[in-house]
């Protein structure tokens, strides 16, 4: 943890742009993220979105929509248990923003990366229980079946209480089942959420 502490500490007031289709984006509107136990240490810059860069985002998604709609359930799946994997491999880093971001204790950084992993596993199982047969009513005259279907874009705004899990989660969640994201994190918590990512 003092490891994972010390590198994330010489990584503090770095630059972030926005990533729009697989793209860096620079604005020249920025956003500061503070510690908010040390107010005058800066966590990190962002590039701002306006509307032409929300926009670009928004076609973006649903362009990307269209083909990830149908990627198998499965292979979906299994890309958010890789998500949780690359978590519980990066977990005190993660900790480590959390504690300089949110200013939150160790433990609860550590209930927070905990808990966005298990969100991550949830979400994945559930997409493979839900998108196996499910159980219907069967008449002798009629064929039913039932299947989910994924929606389209969805915007994901969390708080900054637990910016981390709930974030992770409410991403996941939406990813998981064919739908593409827009995410904006909390402006008092932006970095965890580009580490994420």
């Amino acid at each position: 943890m003092k490891s994972a502490i010390e590198k994330v500490s010489s990584e503090l007031g770095k630059s972030y742009p926005l990533i729009i289709n697989n793209k860096y984006v620079e604005t020249s509107d920025k956003l500061k993220s503070y510690n908010p136990c040390n107010k005058t240490q800066v966590v990190g810059v962002f590039s701002k979105a306006g509307i032409k860069e929300a926009d670009a985002a928004m076609q973006n998604a649903l362009q990307s929509f269209e083909s990830w709609k149908f990627v198998a359930s499965e292979k979906r799946a299994q890309y958010v248990f890789d998500v949780a994997e690359i978590m519980r491999e990066k977990k005190f880093e993660l900790l480590a923003w959390l504690i300089h971001e949110v200013g939150k204790s160790w433990a609860e950084a550590d209930g927070e990366v905990a808990e966005a992993i298990d969100f991550c596993e949830f979400y994945a199982r559930e997409m493979l229980r839900l998108s196996a047969p499910q159980p219907l009513t069967k008449l002798e005259t009629e064929i039913n079946e039932l299947s989910y279907i994924p929606l389209g874009v969805v915007v994901v705004i969390p708080p900054w209480n637990f910016t981390l899990a709930i974030m992770a989660g409410m991403t996941m969640a939406a990813v998981v089942t064919g739908n593409t994201v827009l995410l904006k994190p909390s402006s008092d918590a932006p970095t965890i959420a580009y580490k994420f990512m």
